[in-house]
This record gives C-alpha cells, sequence and structure tokens, in this order.
C-alpha cells in the first residue's frame, strides 16, 4: 500500500503542476536525517526554471519528466502521498520530504511518514527504463486494454508452478500495480483460493483472473483508492479513499463474506496477510 489505483489516482492529482514552470525543488530539512536523501542534497538546483512536461506511472513508480534530460522517480513506499497546496509554510503534511516550488501555487509536497518512499534523480529517462523494477514489470493492470495473454504467459511459467498464486501475484514481473489488497479481492471474485499452487490452475482459471483483475483496479481507482485507519490514503486534491466500502474480504477476517455469510479468513503468505472466504474459494 499504495497500490497500482493509489499511484494512478496520486498521477492524476498531480495535473495541475504539468506543463508550468518550477522555482525550485528542494528536499526538506527533516528528508536530511535519512541517509538516501543526504546523497541527493543539492542534485535538484538543477530543475529551478524548467517545466514538468509530463508525469508517468509504471506500475507503482512515478516518473516525472521535464524539458530537459533528468527525470525523478518516485516510488510512494508504504505511507507515502503528494499534496497539493497553496501555502508552503501552512499545509496538512507531517513528515514532508521533497516540495516541488512552482512560479505559481499550487505547489506540491511529498509526504511520507514511514520514509519507505523514494525520490531519486536519474540522468536521463532511459536510465530510468533500465532500472530494475521498472525494466522488469509485467503487464500493467490498469492498461486498456488489459494483456490477458502476457499476463496468462508469466503467470504459467514453471517456476511459479509450485508457489501459492496468493505470493505470485504479488510478484511485479507477472502483473504490474496489484498489492496485498486488490490480489485478495480479484482472488475472491475468481473464486480461486490463495493456497493454490499456481500450476493448479486451470486455463479458464488463469483466462477469468486476467479479467477480474483489472476490473478489480479500475474500480478503485474510480473509488479514489483505498484507506484504512492504519493505512490511510489522501489524493493530492485532500480526496480521501472509498473503495474499502466495497472490498469484500480484504482486512475483514472474521465477518460475514459478501456472498455466502461464511466467515473471512486469513492467512499470512510471503509474510503478509492474506483475506479469502473458506467456501467461496474451496
Amino acid at each position: 500500500m499504495p497500490e497500482g489505483p493509489e499511484v494512478e489516482c496520486t498521477k492524476r492529482g498531480l495535473k495541475p503542476i504539468i506543463g508550468r514552470k518550477i522555482k525550485e525543488i528542494k528536499l526538506t530539512t527533516l528528508s536530511q536525517k535519512y541517509q538516501k536523501y543526504k546523497a541527493q542534497k543539492g542534485l535538484f538546483k538543477i530543475f529551478s526554471g524548467k517545466e514538468i512536461t509530463d508525469i508517468e506511472r509504471h506500475g507503482k513508480f512515478l516518473v516525472f519528466r521535464f524539458d530537459q534530460e533528468e527525470a525523478i522517480l518516485n516510488h510512494l513506499g508504504m505511507s507515502g502521498k503528494w499534496l497539493l497546496t497553496d501555502n508552503i509554510k501552512k499545509n496538512s503534511a507531517t513528515h514532508p520530504k521533497a516540495i516541488i516550488v512552482m512560479n505559481e501555487p499550487p505547489h506540491a509536497i511529498f509526504d511520507d511518514v514511514r520514509n519507505f518512499g523514494q525520490f531519486r534523480l536519474f540522468n536521463n529517462y532511459k536510465e530510468v527504463t533500465k532500472y530494475r523494477p521498472i525494466k522488469t514489470l509485467g503487464p500493467d493492470g490498469l492498461a486498456e486494454p488489459f494483456a490477458v495473454k502476457e499476463f496468462i504467459a508469466r503467470v504459467s511459467k514453471i517456476n511459479y508452478s509450485e508457489k501459492a498464486i496468493g505470493e505470485i501475484l504479488l510478484n511485479q514481473a507477472v502483473v504490474a500495480g496489484v498489492g496485498n489488497i486488490y490480489k485478495s479481492e480479484s482472488l475472491y471474485r475468481a473464486k480461486i483460493h490463495p493456497e493454490r499452487k499456481t500450476g493448479s490452475l486451470t486455463a479458464s482459471e488463469k483466462k477469468t483472473l486476467g479479467k477480474i483483475i483489472p476490473e478489480v483496479l479500475q474500480k478503485a481507482v474510480e473509488s479514489s483508492g483505498t484507506t484504512f485507519e492504519v493505512q490511510p490514503f489522501v489524493t493530492p486534491e485532500g480526496e480521501t479513499g472509498q473503495a474499502q466500502e466495497w472490498l469484500c474480504v480484504y482486512a475483514r477476517e472474521g465477518e460475514e463474506c459478501c456472498s455466502c455469510k461464511k466467515k473471512i479468513e486469513r492467512v499470512i503468505q510471503g509474510g503478509r496477510s492474506t483475506f479469502f472466504c473458506p467456501e467461496c474459494q474451496k
């Protein structure tokens, strides 16, 4: 968390700063408490007077592009979010790490409470595309149309056959943008138990999963993402995610299934919680 839909909502929310001139990009005083930001202090001066030409999403990453070769790669980590504000000194950011000061408001602040996020300078866009986490991404779960055949081919790789499908779907090389929340929901809607060995899935089940994943992700985007008290997500405009209102299994252990009324259960996969219905997902 945030997953593909939350990152997509963030990208769309940052649209007001695209095509506009930058006064400066600066790392905050708070950021300098962390080594990963100390190493970059002063590097962003090159963007003063430049224009943000585009903000792209690659899986769970954002890439800021400018009217010059350099690019910035941003990952929201576990708790990061972007805020738009008219006032740099008075805003709702609690743990600001980077600020994009525009010639005129709104300005953008990268706020990252748990500090798992990234805000990295690359010499050019080509370097970004060669960065391993970007280079190895599988088909984008939010792409329209979604590359179902490619997804099926990747999930069918022989080295995945003995691994649980609930773990494989978190592999961004299989499908980009899927995380723990939407993985659980997609498997629920496809009626596939998360502990099923990937090699046991039929061609029909893989095709169904390839159809459901983008549907779930798109619905999440339409709902402005998912937010929980322990996993808050807010768009740059300050809109709180509402997808949690229609989730049937995620974070609902012990509650009734939306369909059969059996109690939702939880299993740990790869150190993370996966939620499922023991009746609907046999």
